[in-house]
C-alpha cells in the first residue's frame, strides 16, 4: 500500500510541503511522493515505490511540517513521524476470463479458487481492471446498489479492494456457476469456505491484479490506485520532479 498523508487544508506551495517530507527504507526502494486529488484540491501526498514493497522491510516516515509556509499564509503546524514493517508477500492474481483467484504468497501458489466476476456484458458490473489493494476486511458486511434491487443484503468474509464497492466475499447463491461463468455486480465471489480461508490471510495493503476486464481501475473508484499509474507518469505528479 502507498504511504499516505493527508493535508486538511489547500497545499499551494506542494514543493515546499513535499521537501518537507522524507521515507527511509531498509531495504534499498526507489519510490516517490506524488499529490492526488482531494476536497482540498490536490492536497493529498501519496507515497509508492517504484515496484512493491520488498517483504519486512523497515520504513521510517518523517514529515518535519512545523512552521513550514505551505502558501496562502497558511504554515505547519507540527512534525509527525511513524515507523512500520511491511509484511510477508501476498497477491492476488484474479484473471476474469480464467473464472479463478490465484493467491500467491512468498513466490508460491498457495490457493486457487473458482470465482466468479462481474457480469461482462454490463459495463457498470464489471470488475475493474488493474492493480488494487485490499483497504479492510469485516466478516459481515451490508452491501447495497439501489440501481439493481437490492439494500443491505449481509455477505460475509468481505475483503475490501477499492471504494467503488468491490469486494472479495463469500456467495453461496453464485457456487454453481464460480469457475465457469462471471454474474456478480462487479465483486469477487468465492464459495464460503474457500471465501473464509482467503479472509484469514488478507492484509492490509496486498495487492489484487485484475485482469482481462473491459473497465478500468481509476481514481473515480476511490483513494488508492496508485499502482495503476505508470511509473514515468507517477515521478510527473510530484511537486519535485514535474
Amino acid at each position: 500500500a502507498p504511504i499516505i498523508l493527508q493535508f486538511d487544508h489547500h497545499v499551494s506551495d506542494k514543493a515546499a510541503a513535499e521537501r518537507a517530507l522524507q521515507v527511509q527504507a531498509s531495504v534499498p526502494t526507489e519510490g516517490s511522493w506524488a499529490w492526488l486529488p482531494d476536497d482540498n484540491g490536490d492536497s493529498r501526498a501519496h507515497y509508492r515505490p517504484q515496484d512493491y514493497w520488498q517483504p519486512d522491510t523497515k520504513v521510517s516516515v518523517t514529515a518535519k511540517l512545523y512552521g513550514v509556509a505551505l502558501g496562502d499564509g497558511s504554515y505547519g503546524k507540527e512534525d509527525i513521524s511513524t515507523r512500520f514493517k511491511i509484511g510477508r508477500s501476498q497477491i492476488v492474481r484474479a484473471d476474469v476470463n480464467s473464472h479463478h483467484m490465484v493467491v500467491i504468497r512468498d513466490g508460491q501458489e498457495v490457493m486457487n479458487f473458482p470465482a466468479s466476476y462481474g457480469l461482462s456484458s454490463d459495463p457498470n458490473r464489471n470488475t475493474t481492471s488493474g492493480i488494487h489493494v485490499v483497504m479492510n476486511k469485516a466478516q459481515t458486511v451490508l452491501m447495497s446498489n439501489r440501481a439493481y434491487g437490492y439494500v443491505n443484503i449481509p455477505e460475509h468474509w468481505a475483503v475490501r479492494i477499492s471504494n467503488n464497492g468491490e469486494f472479495i466475499h463469500a456467495n453461496p447463491e453464485t457456487t454453481g456457476v464460480q469457475g465457469s461463468s462471471n454474474v456478480t455486480h462487479g465483486c469477487v465471489n468465492l464459495s464460503t469456505a474457500n471465501a473464509q480461508e482467503y479472509f484469514g490471510t488478507a492484509i492490509f495493503g496486498d495487492p489484487v491484479e485484475v485482469i482481462n476486464s473491459p473497465t478500468p481501475l481509476t481514481g473515480a473508484d476511490g483513494d488508492i490506485y496508485d499502482w495503476t499509474v505508470p511509473w514515468e507518469s507517477w515521478l510527473a505528479m510530484s511537486a519535485l520532479h514535474s
